[in-house]
């Protein structure tokens, strides 16, 4: 009896959603099953990891030609794994799908119903034209939209990681189950901060969903006195950007680091405050997707700083877990710095120790448990 997680992420755990994966594969071994995954990981074919058999159907993908020839070979691709897999493991019980290409979609579609297996789909976002420089005709943006209005049809059933997903599958008459962004809260040890400088980090690839200027020309706002007590480190975007924000005026309270590995990226949000997020929060990315990073600095003792955007409303509360931004303005994010720079040392750790109460309680993997046994079985 096993579940099989067919996903292009970079398992073991390179990636957020290979986390996600994997979390989703601690569930079902919970639940008694064995996990299979099929994913993307470019250095290894195959392995175990914390128990879960995967394999990698990876194909260097440089090229825009290139990306569409793997798209339409992924099925075949699939089809080979998933045979090996079968002949020796026999039918699995589950088919777990996160978002792959057609060919793939149709093959596990079609296996399911032939086979009477249930097959769930990981749903975790939805494009809006704006990420993309040619917008809504952006081949990404065609391609999502396609599997979100087309693809994803009955039998499936849709793990959905916003309100926002839910209710649009659930009004397409999908069953579906809302499960946010779920961590292993066992594997985070947040670290107690001493002494009167206040550590705010910003992690991720800016690129056009994250309004990191903004921030930046936040920090700039503040006077050279507020900017004392504060440092910030920017993990994902080095000095030129910074530079290029600030019209090249020189803080030195702000350091950016560049692109650095994952650890590296755990270890600074342990040792930090506040994490710093601005999204826009009326475009269709930021309601169908859920922050990760916004979870992630939380399960490491680290606060946010962010305005409220996707579900995140639900469960962050001003001065008491986090600091609330009115909107994604820099204007809106100075008057919040402000008011940390307010806070005293004991303030600031209560609100990183909330921080942290609220990610285990709410998205610890162990709390879905019985949620997705029900979904999968009832």
């Amino acid at each position: 009896m096993y579940v099989l997680i067919v996903s292009p992420n970079n398992f073991p755990e390179n990636d957020a959603g290979a986390v996600r994966d994997g979390c989703f594969a601690k569930i079902y071994q919970e639940l008694g099953y064995d996990v299979v995954h099929i994913g993307m990981n470019p250095d290894s074919e195959k392995g175990s990891f914390k128990g879960v058999r995967y394999y990698s159907i990876y194909q260097d993908n440089c090229g825009i030609a290139r990306k569409i020839s793997n798209s339409f070979s992924y099925g075949e691709r699939l089809s080979q794994v998933m045979k090996k897999i079968i002949k020796n493991s026999g039918k699995p019980s589950v088919i777990h799908m996160y978002d792959i290409p057609k060919s793939g979609i149709e093959l596990l579609r079609k296996y399911s119903i032939k086979n009477n297996i249930r097959i769930v789909h990981d749903s975790v976002e939805w494009y809006s034209p704006c990420e993309f420089k040619m917008g809504c005709f952006a081949y990404p943006y065609l391609l999502k939209n396609r599997t979100n209005t087309k693809l994803i049809r009955k039998p499936m059933y849709v793990y959905a990681i916003s309100r926002y997903l839910q209710e649009y599958y659930s009004e397409k008459g999908l069953k579906t189950l809302r499960v946010p962004v779920i961590m292993d809260s066992k594997e985070y040890c947040p670290k107690i901060v001493q002494g009167n400088v206040i550590k705010v980090v910003y992690a991720g690839s800016p690129a056009k969903k994250d309004y990191l200027k903004e921030c930046i020309i936040a920090f700039g706002n503040l006077t050279n006195k507020e900017r004392e007590r504060m440092e910030f480190h920017i993990y994902g975007a080095d000095e030129n950007y910074v530079e290029d924000c600030l019209s090249e005026k020189q803080i030195p309270e702000i350091v950016a680091h560049g692109r650095v590995a994952r650890e590296d990226v755990t270890r600074a949000l342990a040792m930090s405050d506040f994490s710093i997020l601005l999204r826009p929060a009326n475009e269709r990315y930021t309601k169908a997707g859920f922050p990760t990073k916004s979870v992630e600095a939380m399960m490491n003792g680290c606060a946010m700083i962010c305005n409220l955007t996707s579900d995140l409303g639900m469960y962050l509360k001003d001065e008491k877990n986090s600091i609330i931004v009115e909107n994604c303005s820099s204007e809106a994010m100075t008057q919040a710095l402000r008011k940390v720079i307010k806070l005293n040392r004991q303030e600031i750790n209560e609100v990183k120790e909330n921080a942290h109460k609220t990610a285990k309680e709410y998205f610890d993997y162990r709390i879905w448990v019985s949620a997705v046994k029900e979904f999968i079985e009832g």
